[in-house]
């Protein structure tokens, strides 16, 4: 069975192909954000990509993947490219963050004034 796929193309010429994911690719995933546990990085917002982000992308990528720092590095457009494709192949990997239904509720309601008595 052939997995869906997105090629995402760079701007210099490079290009990647993301896939949706399966066992192997889930595996690779697990595997990557071990390493990134196990190895820090001095730089925290560096640590924090590594950690969120980076192996989210290349795990479900092939082709030329860009390393941590090459893509910690990448002018946001070029990186946009690769995360929403990546998104877009795996989005239970990429949860949105909404509101629960219960505070949907809260918020909707609106409160009592009390009037002086």
């Amino acid at each position: 069975m052939n997995l869906n796929h997105e090629v995402v193309k760079f701007r210099d010429g490079t290009k990647l192909t993301v896939t949706e994911a399966n066992w192997a690719v889930s595996i690779r995933l697990q595997e990557l954000e071990e390493q990134a546990t196990k190895n820090p990085l001095e730089d925290i917002k560096q640590q924090t990509f590594g950690l969120m982000v980076y192996p989210k992308l290349a795990a479900c990528s092939s082709g030329k993947v860009p390393t941590i720092q090459e893509a910690f590095e990448m002018p946001s457009v070029e990186l946009d490219k690769w995360f929403y494709a990546a998104k877009r192949m795996n989005p239970d990997w990429f949860p949105d963050l909404q509101p629960t239904p219960d505070a949907k509720q809260k918020k909707a309601k609106k409160p009592i004034e009390s009037t002086p008595g």
